[in-house]
């Protein structure tokens, strides 16, 4: 049994509600409230509170199954025998130039060496430089400036030499 911050023998049981939310405590071992979710019907605006709520009875586990696996706007790519992809090694902002309004690091067409910065990926106000790690020419960058990017998500490629 869990202890209350002040016990106190005056009081045996809580009961709180705000907004459509219920809160119900009991310090009785036989009290009994089955666990009950409140869902409002519809939510307007600027229309005057009302009690719209109906409660609904949770009696078991729930779980939610993501309908889509890939984003819809990332394309197959395939990587030659002669061909580096660069992928993003985190979840973050990718930004081509070192400030707003500098030269990109790289451009297509442009030949790169192995410590090449091709772009760098921005996490929690951190700069992260990607190299190119090959050498090679860029053959196409996939994201576009100030982009969020998720892990191995493709970045670009680069035609080795």
């Amino acid at each position: 049994m869990t202890k209350w911050v002040k016990e106190s023998n005056d009081i045996r049981e809580l009961s709180l509600s705000y907004n459509g939310l219920e809160l119900f405590i009991s310090r009785n071992e036989n009290t009994h409230r089955p666990a009950v979710s409140e869902t409002p019907e519809a939510l307007p605006a600027a229309a005057p509170k009302t009690n719209t709520s109906k409660k609904v009875e949770v009696n078991e586990a729930v779980s939610v199954v993501p309908t889509e696996t890939k984003a819809s706007s990332e394309k197959d790519i395939s990587v030659g025998e002669n061909e580096h992809l660069i992928t993003a090694p985190m979840v973050g902002t990718f930004y081509k130039s070192p400030k707003p309004g500098a030269p990109a690091f790289v451009e297509v067409g442009q030949e790169v060496t192995s410590k090449t910065i091709g772009c760098i990926i921005e996490v929690m106000k951190l700069m992260n430089n990607l190299e190119a790690k090959v050498n090679g020419r860029v053959k196409e960058i996939y994201v576009e400036d100030q982009q969020p990017v998720e892990f191995g998500q493709p970045i670009m490629l680069i035609e080795k030499e």
